[in-house]
């Protein structure tokens, strides 16, 4: 079940354009959720415009953030197909799982509260997105409740997953299939949660906005349609091939 230790993220493995890309990029996500909130409880700067401004530098991040492997960087001219996927696949669950067991174990366990919290700072992370990116977060069905469960589970697995290849230095074999397992929910996962909404005409979604459409509801969801093939095709590899 090992492997020759080969870890993608260590000092020697990236350069310092692509550090530097991860952090603009995910540096900018991470410190809009506070900025938002200070914006709007802070200086009083209009709630709707602020989340559109949120949603647009969070869905640009993540997936500029998650791709940046495969840009023409200078420290990347002599990397193989194999080693771009296996960073993009990276950047994206890292990613992933901290959104899994960050937002929506905090939206899981305390929704009811953040329904009822409106003009609270503390909820307006929440709020942001709700207001006219999907109400199903406001008034959530059971169903509805499962699957951000299913969620959140899957984000637990894939944090161990990614532990047990840390430790090892990326030889553990079970990490890769822990990981390869939380790509394919996310494909489920995901596809249920725009599929659902779309084949009932959009009824939680603001469709009279554009942000509201296609970044809110669209951009924002859309890396957990598309990255997870990345991981798939990385644990392939891993899984076939000694040389990655």
């Amino acid at each position: 079940m090992v492997r020759q230790s080969n870890n993608p993220l260590s000092a020697a493995a990236i350069g310092w354009d692509l550090r530097s890309a991860w952090t603009a990029t995910f540096g900018s996500v991470a410190l809009a959720f506070p900025a938002a909130t200070f914006a709007v409880f802070a200086l009083g700067t209009d709630r709707s415009t602020t989340a559109d401004v949120l949603s647009v530098v969070y869905g640009l991040g993540l997936f500029l953030g998650c791709s940046a492997a495969l840009w023409p960087l200078p420290s990347l001219r002599d990397w193989s197909w194999a080693q771009r996927v296996r960073a993009v696949s990276l950047a994206f669950m890292i990613l992933s799982y901290i959104t899994h067991l960050s937002w929506e174990l905090t939206w899981v366990v305390l929704h009811q509260s953040i329904a009822q919290s409106r003009d609270a700072a503390w909820a307006y992370p929440w709020l942001a997105y709700i207001d006219g990116g999907d109400l199903r977060y406001l008034n959530p069905t059971g169903e509805f409740l499962m699957i951000e469960v299913l969620s959140v589970t899957n984000g637990t697995i894939g944090a161990a997953g990614l532990f047990l290849l840390f430790r090892s230095g990326f030889r553990d074999l079970r990490g890769v299939l822990l990981c390869m397992a939380t790509a394919v929910v996310h494909l489920y996962s995901t596809s249920w949660y725009f599929g659902g909404e779309i084949l009932s005409g959009l009824a939680n979604v603001n469709t009279a906005s554009f942000i509201d459409t296609w970044v809110k509801f669209g951009l924002v969801n859309a890396p957990w349609l598309v990255f997870p093939w990345f991981v798939l095709a990385w644990g392939t590899n891993q899984l076939l091939s000694d040389d990655n």
